[in-house]
């Protein structure tokens, strides 16, 4: 029954996917963040869904009339000046997992082509905001139903993405829940029909609840941290903060005791040795980025050469002491966007990624400003939320793997889009 309803589902994507390019990019996010193939287990996992879709996509492109010209502003270079980078980088690797290396750059150059299908695509609002529908109807809907379970279960229920899924570990999809909160609140802004407002009013209040319920202390740290910016930026403080507190006196009373040990050793990081082994990725992935001007390819510090050539000499690596690294442990993700990006694109590398989210948040604040100027007040509103988003990725990120992350992609693309289509279309 499964497959039947993916399968209906998929030639409706297919129909309009071809009618409207638009309808394509905002199907391609979101067969990307939904992950419909976990969805059933039959014949239509035989379907390549985001291959059909994307190649869709640029042909209905091909028949649209008057396209938008592709500007290469200073952002979209550095994206591509990246994307060298990340080329010389797997060219040059060492890795004894060169496969997995050329895999996952094919995944980022993927990721890039999402991102540079957005920005000749979209060009008004109604393209944003199927977009931002899309991204909603699948991480944030999984979330509100994982919610539910969590409340159902009187906090039982840990949270986590389906098995294959790009957001399958707890800590990734708490980091994409709390990205997606402020476009939720966008979209409450945005509606006109009352009972969709309240249904949108709570899911926010649902994902709240599930960023709770992942057990992730990178996701509650970003709650916290999305929340006090917000609050800074809000105009209505008080209408977000009493939501914020119906949300946690929802989640409260179902948080075990397990959870509050949990998130009690983020005070306590030093003796945690998840974080120990946290570091010693870090320092290794220092230590790659020093003997290599490209890193090593991408999952650089999972590397066991690498591993095996620097371990014995990072005790006292960095001004960090930290205990000698057993035999017996195996090499660890880095566990962090920016030692990530350090270890598999060295020093250059990191400096373009950080020129880049550095760059597109001073965009869209600047977008915010102008766009309040002209008075298109949707748009100004969702620069400054897409800010907050930001400002969550890179808090969070400091302790996830999710540097090439096609979330943050498409929010760039958002950004420029709001900027050279709607301010200056």
């Amino acid at each position: 029954m499964r497959d039947i309803a993916v399968t209906l589902l998929f030639m409706v994507i297919i129909y309009y996917s071809l009618r409207k390019p638009f309808i394509g990019v905002s199907a391609w996010a979101w067969i990307t963040f939904a992950y419909p193939a976990g969805w059933a287990w039959g014949f239509s996992n035989n379907f390549r869904m985001n291959l059909t879709v994307v190649i869709l996509t640029f042909v209905s492109y091909l028949f649209v009339k008057n396209k938008a010209k592709l500007q290469l502003d200073g952002i979209t270079v550095l994206i591509l000046f990246l994307w060298v980078i990340a080329l010389f980088s797997s060219l040059s690797s060492e890795s004894l997992l060169n496969e997995i290396v050329w895999a996952k750059f094919e995944e980022f150059s993927k990721v890039l082509l999402f991102y540079f299908a957005i920005t000749v695509v979209a060009y008004k609002k109604i393209h944003i905001d199927t977009l931002i529908w899309a991204i909603i109807l699948s991480i944030s809907s999984y979330a509100g139903m994982e919610g539910i379970k969590f409340i159902a279960s009187l906090g039982g229920h840990r949270i986590s993405g389906i098995e294959g899924y790009l957001l399958a570990d707890r800590n990734d999809l708490a980091v994409a829940i709390n990205m997606s909160l402020p476009l939720i609140i966008y979209l409450i802004g945005e509606v006109k029909h009352q009972w969709l407002r309240i249904g949108l009013i709570a899911l926010l209040v649902l994902n709240i609840v599930a960023v709770i319920g992942t057990f992730s202390r990178a996701g509650f740290v970003g709650l916290f941290v999305i929340s006090l910016y917000f609050f800074i930026r809000s105009n209505r403080k008080l209408l977000w903060s009493a939501i914020v507190a119906t949300s946690l006196a929802v989640a409260v009373p179902f948080i075990p005791t397990e959870w509050t040990q949990r998130m009690d050793t983020v005070a306590t990081v030093q003796q945690d040795n998840s974080f120990i082994g946290r570091l010693w990725a870090w320092k290794i992935s220092v230590k790659i980025a020093n003997d290599n001007v490209f890193g090593n390819g991408f999952f650089a510090s999972q590397d066991p050469i690498a591993w095996r050539i620097y371990k014995g000499a990072i005790d006292e690596f960095g001004g960090i002491k930290t205990p000698s690294v057993p035999d017996s442990v195996k090499p660890k993700a880095a566990h962090s966007i920016y030692f990530q990006v350090l270890g598999d694109l060295g020093y250059l590398g990191l400096a373009l990624y950080l020129m880049i989210l550095l760059g597109v948040f001073m965009r869209l604040n600047r977008v915010a400003k102008r766009a309040k100027q002209k008075g298109i007040e949707w748009c100004g509103n969702l620069s400054m939320l897409l800010t907050v988003s930001l400002v969550g990725y890179g808090v969070t990120g400091a302790s996830v793997s999710l540097a090439y992350f096609d979330l943050i992609f498409a929010f760039i693309g958002i950004s420029y889009v709001l900027k050279h289509r709607v301010l200056n279309g």
